[in-house]
């Protein structure tokens, strides 16, 4: 199976991190178009509301804080050496919005964390790794 296109969805954490080196290394060997996926408004209550008390525009917020995730995760790529690099933002539940990135993109590989920095996930380890790892429209890397 030819790679010609890989998705790394992140979060931001240390187990993203280790999944866009993973996911980043493959795309340089392959020669394949990645694109660097996170998810905003997965969102606890709380945080909503700090956000929304600090600051005024509560969309405006969030997809400040979802570019900050992606930029970080490029800077990231293009020090392992890719170049053909491609960043979106998607919305709502993480494993729905994952596989629906994918979908659309046509990639051949989606690589993901095995746990993110929700608090939820906590509760639920690797309850979105696992619903992508079988509802995915192509193959799955979870790395630890």
């Amino acid at each position: 199976m030819p790679l010609r296109r890989i998705i790394i969805a992140t979060d931001g954490s240390a187990t993203a991190n280790r999944a866009i080196d993973a996911g980043a290394s493959l795309a340089k060997a392959t020669g394949a178009e990645l694109i660097l996926l996170t998810i905003g408004g997965s969102v606890t209550g709380a945080e909503l509301r700090t956000l929304a008390d600090t600051a005024g525009d509560l969309s405006e917020t969030m997809q400040a804080a979802a570019d900050k995730i992606l930029k970080q995760a490029q800077r990231r790529v293009q020090r392992i050496g890719v170049r053909s690099i491609t960043l979106k933002t998607g919305w709502g539940d993480a494993g729905d919005a994952i596989i629906d990135a994918t979908q659309r993109s046509k990639a051949d590989l989606l690589v993901v964390g095995r746990r993110g920095q929700s608090r939820l996930s906590a509760l639920f380890i690797g309850s979105v790794s696992q619903k992508l790892a079988s509802f995915a429209p192509c193959a799955v890397m979870v790395v630890p």
